[in-house]
């Protein structure tokens, strides 16, 4: 195929936990044109929530900026979007509730009792997911048991095909998508009756999963004329964010890692082989549909990584921040120049109301340990910085027993933009950190599935050779390794006696 017949627009639309991004490639790669939106987060007391009207407003107004602004028309586009939350339609598809976020505490006692009735072996083994609060299912357990949304719904959605229905009409998840919610059969690729009976949804409510890269439908002329969209427009099916981040950081192989820093951290790897053993049970560890044919990724999480970050800027750190804005300068830039290069003597537990791998908690609490009066501010900041990169190591310690071992990690989101962050995880993991040309992984990684889809990459691996590119290489500092890992120790030692302490 000549290099002029391959040149086209296909889109990636990222709808996370705050906010949206669309961007617009041609197939080398190249962003052609791009817009984002944030959106808030509701809720106290442990809710936390989105309005799917105020996301579907937001993406649709990214859409409406791209394509006034794109000179060639957009042939496909896909949606990555945020994992368990679910949008519930009405017979008119107008929206009946808000979407519980990551980090929510309804469902915990739902999925304490759920485990009662159907053991923990057998949800791993139809899911690939050690039960937990974290899904979908025990928060749907839990509307069905406290409000009659499911009654009146006619729709139950993600925001992969509730964006892809809004567009189209036509309702088809992902497979990666549909695996969020704790109901999803990997083996039969199928929703699971046996689990969704739980909640009082019927299959018929749930969308078709199919696998990454189908085409769900052309969008209806309605959508093109609000939107500026060509009606020969395709919509594609993408996935969950993170896996399609993990496409767009050119994971490809079991040699290759993509860690995604935004809300939360994820970092993702393919697996050798679907394992749904007691062991991922015991360690929280995943076996989840991938995008590549066949292949499934497990995946370790940190649930405060960005939301910690802003939340010692706002508090901690309030007078310095004020101080940046005074100098209109940023505060992260600004803190990550004052830090040492060598480890503080300050640990941090991160797990500041919640808490991912090792051991997945949503009643979680966090902890600033060597506190004197002497302690300056950017300590504290550099120990945050550093308590986020121990504590994913020592979850990432717990997949070495699978096979899994990364040569190298691509670093993506907030923390591709602090050199401080990249070097850091270098010298902690001792392993090459990489970033992207484009930072923005989960849209490549949806553009990747619709450019697939269509035909103009004849495999997704095809597809990941041809658009993604590095734009930096950080290599580990042996000494300052040996360093890190005296006060990982310490760590890991502060940390197992907060875990027990109750």
């Amino acid at each position: 195929m000549a290099e002029s017949e391959k040149i086209m627009s296909i889109a990636g639309i990222d709808v996370g936990t705050s906010g949206c991004k669309i961007v617009v490639y041609d197939t080398n790669g190249n962003v052609l044109s791009s817009a984002k939106r944030t959106y808030p987060e509701m809720g106290d007391h442990g809710y936390r929530e989105i309005s799917p009207d105020i996301v579907l407003q937001m993406v649709k107004e990214i859409i409406r900026e791209v394509t006034s602004n794109c000179i060639d028309k957009i042939e496909a586009l896909a949606v990555a979007s945020l994992g368990e939350s679910i949008v519930c339609l009405d017979q008119n598809d107008r929206s009946l509730c808000n979407s519980m976020v990551t980090g929510d505490r309804r469902g915990i006692e739902e999925c304490q009792k759920l485990v009662l009735s159907i053991s923990k072996e057998e949800i791993m083994d139809i899911t690939g997911l050690p039960a937990s609060e974290m899904y979908s299912l025990p928060k749907l357990i839990w509307m069905n048991e406290n409000t009659d949304v499911f009654i009146r719904s006619k729709y139950v959605l993600f925001y992969e095909d509730y964006i892809g229905y809004v567009l189209t009409g036509v309702r088809k998840v992902s497979y990666s998508s549909a695996s969020r919610s704790m109901a999803f059969d990997i083996r039969e690729k199928a929703w699971s009756e046996k689990l969704l009976s739980t909640t009082g949804i019927k299959v018929q409510q749930m969308s078709e999963p199919v696998p990454s890269g189908t085409i769900v439908g052309k969008v209806t002329k309605e959508a093109a004329a609000e939107l500026g969209l060509s009606e020969d427009t395709l919509v594609v099916s993408g996935g969950h964010d993170q896996n399609c981040a993990a496409l767009g950081g050119g994971v490809i192989s079991g040699h290759q890692s993509e860690d995604g820093h935004g809300t939360c951290e994820l970092m993702l790897m393919m697996l050798k082989r679907p394992d749904r053993t007691q062991y991922m049970i015991e360690k929280d560890l995943v076996c989840v549909p991938y995008i590549l044919p066949d292949t499934y990724l497990t995946y370790i999480e940190i649930t405060t990584c960005g939301i910690l970050m802003n939340w010692s800027r706002d508090t901690i750190f309030s007078g310095i921040r004020n101080a940046c804005q005074d100098m209109q300068i940023n505060f992260f830039e600004y803190m990550d120049q004052k830090v040492s290069d060598i480890p503080t003597s300050l640990l941090v537990l991160p797990q500041f109301g919640s808490s991912g791998n090792p051991n997945v908690d949503y009643d979680a609490k966090g902890l600033i340990w060597g506190l004197t009066i002497h302690t300056k501010l950017e300590e504290i900041y550099q120990a945050i910085k550093e308590s986020m990169a121990y504590q994913m190591l020592m979850a990432y310690e717990d997949l070495l027993p699978l096979g899994v071992d990364a040569d190298s990690i691509c670093i993506t989101g907030g923390g591709a933009s602090s050199e401080y962050t990249l070097q850091l995880r270098a010298d902690v993991f001792n392993k090459k950190v990489v970033i992207l040309k484009n930072k923005e992984a989960g849209t490549l990684g949806a553009a990747i599935t619709a450019g697939t889809a269509i035909g103009k990459f004849i495999t997704f691996e095809e597809g990941v050779h041809s658009t993604v590119k590095f734009a930096g290489t950080y290599l580990p500092n042996p000494q300052k390794h040996n360093l890190y890992m005296e006060q990982y120790k310490k760590y890991k030692k502060l940390y197992q006696l907060v875990y027990n302490f109750k």
